[in-house]
């Protein structure tokens, strides 16, 4: 025993570090584990937070009401323009902000599916609340009129002769509308609504007809009256009905996108439009 406590008065410094190495290893592990469980829990959190955020998104849904027109004489030209009226519905769990609204019309028969934009785009809308439904409408001019009219008269001679030689064959597809809706979430996350739905025929009614269908706008009424529109046969006066195919026919996607594609659309829309616009004044 003394023996011990003799070792212990000799060592005594060696001992004391010792102990506080000792204590200051536990400290460190007990530090770490600390410092582990805090950012597990706050990961966790951050997850649970990201989770909920998506669970509770906007989701606007686009449809195509109708499509109208008619053709005017502007004194140096012959000038056409369709509008297509539309929907927007948010169908989601949290409001829609800063909505952005544009119309295409892709080929099917001409320069490889060329995109045909409309005119004066991109529509704005500043919110969609939860339930909420807009109208508005988005219109092409007279060279984009007459560019899908051709798409479409291509369509009609190859399901025509479809029909005289194998009626089974899938038939021929018109013009596809495409109406694509940017919008973002309170947090301030993008997404994408796109649309796309054939369009079926474009009809010419008398100015009689027109007012019939203003009346009494069903599908039956816009099969029955008017007739196929053809480039060559316009004239001032005109009036027009867009007839799609429909919508169980058409696709509706949505996706989260994020703020470098949304301005690289807007600016692409923003290219064309001044082209446009230079070309009017020309």
């Amino acid at each position: 025993m003394d023996n011990f406590l003799s070792f212990l008065e000799n060592h005594a410094d060696i001992l004391s570090l010792v102990c506080s190495f000792c204590m200051l290893l536990v400290t460190s592990i007990y530090a770490f584990f600390t410092w582990w469980h805090v950012r597990y829990s706050k990961k966790t959190l951050l997850e649970s937070i990201k989770q909920n955020k998506e669970e509770r998104q906007p989701y606007v849904v686009p449809t195509i009401k109708s499509i109208s027109g008619t053709a005017f004489d502007a004194s140096k030209y012959l000038r056409i323009q369709l509008f297509f009226k539309y929907k927007l519905e948010n169908v989601g769990d949290s409001a829609a902000v800063t909505l952005y609204a544009l119309l295409y019309a892709k080929m099917e028969y001409q320069s490889e599916h060329k995109l045909v934009y409309a005119h004066l785009m991109p529509n704005y809308e500043h919110s969609l609340k939860v339930g909420q439904k807009s109208e508005n409408r988005l219109h092409f001019e007279t060279n984009e009129f007459r560019e899908i009219v051709e798409d479409l008269e291509i369509c009609y001679v190859k399901n025509m002769k479809r029909i005289e030689t194998d009626a089974t064959v899938t038939p021929f597809r018109g013009p596809t509308i495409i109406l694509r809706i940017l919008y973002k979430n309170m947090a301030g996350q993008w997404f994408e609504s796109v649309l796309e739905q054939e369009l079926f025929e474009i009809k010419k009614l008398s100015k009689e007809e027109h007012k019939e269908i203003e009346k009494n706008r069903t599908e039956l009424n816009l099969r029955l009256l008017g007739e196929r529109v053809a480039n060559s046969e316009i004239k001032d006066g005109d009036f027009y009905e867009g007839i799609m195919m429909p919508p169980s026919y058409s696709k509706l996607s949505r996706q989260m996108v994020d703020y470098n594609y949304v301005e690289q659309v807007l600016e692409d829309c923003r290219q064309h439009s001044d082209s446009k616009l230079e070309y009017l004044k020309s």
